[in-house]
């Protein structure tokens, strides 16, 4: 059959990462996208979202029920908000960067159907 699910990437205002993840071969279907005015729709509209752990994205995820992968974090200043996410079972933190694993995690994620609902806030 054919891909199980699709992508939806947003790379903000970063043009440079846009254009080099949308030239690349992708095994399922994925859609690159710059800023968006309407992120409340692209959320309310997935079942799982990679995000570092920036406040304001975790905030919107919480208020949209969207189970968390976390990709990254700012020392410091952000190191909270991934113990927040996983102390309250809203989301996964499985490694700082690894891209590899973060992958794993929301593969895992989207093959439980039973913890992706438990880990929707």
């Amino acid at each position: 059959g054919g891909p199980a699910g699709q992508l939806v990437v947003v790379c903000g205002r970063n043009e440079k990462l846009k254009g080099k993840l949308a030239a690349r071969e992708w095994p399922v279907p994925v859609t690159v996208l710059g800023f968006v005015s309407n992120m409340r729709d692209c959320m309310i509209a997935s079942d799982l979202l990679i995000t570092k752990a920036g406040p304001g994205t975790i905030a919107e995820a919480l208020i949209c029920g969207l189970p968390l992968v976390l990709s990254d974090f700012l020392p410091g200043q952000e190191y909270g908000n991934v113990t927040y996410v996983e102390q309250h079972h809203v989301g996964v933190f499985p490694g700082n960067g690894n891209a590899d694993a973060v992958a794993d995690a929301a593969a895992a994620l989207l093959a439980d159907p039973a913890e992706l609902r438990a880990r929707s806030a």
